[in-house]
């Protein structure tokens, strides 16, 4: 079932400038905090400790779990650490920090990635993935927005068609951008949501496709 709303009534439903200062902000004072709960936490960690011991990596190894470093990471950094003293290119407790620091950052370079336009005709297709609750509805449709403001013919599709009233959520940003939405009930199959939504979006020469799961 396609389901397709206006674009007359986008402008009144934008956030105005002050909403996303109050957005950024929040998010900004989230992060700091969590900033300084990890650096308090670890500087109590290595005051006055003159050596690395295997109490002090244990210790270090909690603070980084609890603090939602992942446990992959957590695993990650901790190895990075031994292999240094094993090494011997790491003595002193106020170093690991820096090793810390540097090896985090590591982590978040951009890798470079080979992004395949489409076809002349074709649309662009990005389907979102993701556990629940980690807000992929709701950046869809922040999405939808800025490519309609770009000037785009976008469509959404309500893959999602498991979670209790995502189907529905996904049609309300939808009508706030102004974009296309495919929609089928809850328990359909996903596979033929997303194919159906493909073979409309050809026909209509749809320019961005954004696909919910």
């Amino acid at each position: 079932m396609l389901n397709i709303y206006g674009k007359e009534d986008r402008k009144k439903d934008d956030p105005s400038p002050s909403e996303h200062r109050g957005l950024f902000q929040r998010l900004r004072q989230g992060l700091s905090k969590t900033r300084h709960t990890l650096t308090g936490r670890l500087d109590r960690l290595f005051l006055g400790k003159k050596e690395i011991t295997a109490d002090l990596l244990e210790e270090l190894e909690e603070i980084l779990f609890t603090s939602d470093i992942g446990v992959a990471t957590t695993g990650e950094l901790i190895d990075l650490l031994k292999e240094k003293l094993d090494r011997k290119e790491l003595k002193e407790p106020e170093r690991i920090k820096t090793v810390l620091r540097d090896h985090i950052l590591s982590f978040l370079k951009a890798p470079s990635v080979e992004h395949a336009l489409p076809a002349h005709g074709e649309p662009l297709v990005i389907m979102v993935i993701g556990v629940n609750g980690v807000g992929k509805t709701t950046t869809i449709g922040k999405a939808a927005h800025s490519f309609v403001l770009q000037g785009k013919e976008v469509m959404l599709v309500a893959a999602d068609t498991f979670r209790a009233a995502a189907v529905e959520q996904l049609a309300i940003w939808g009508e706030r951008a102004g974009a296309d939405v495919v929609k089928q009930g809850t328990g359909a199959d996903p596979s033929a949501v997303v194919y159906d939504a493909l073979t409309a979006a050809l026909s209509r020469q749809t320019d961005v496709v954004l696909i919910d799961t």
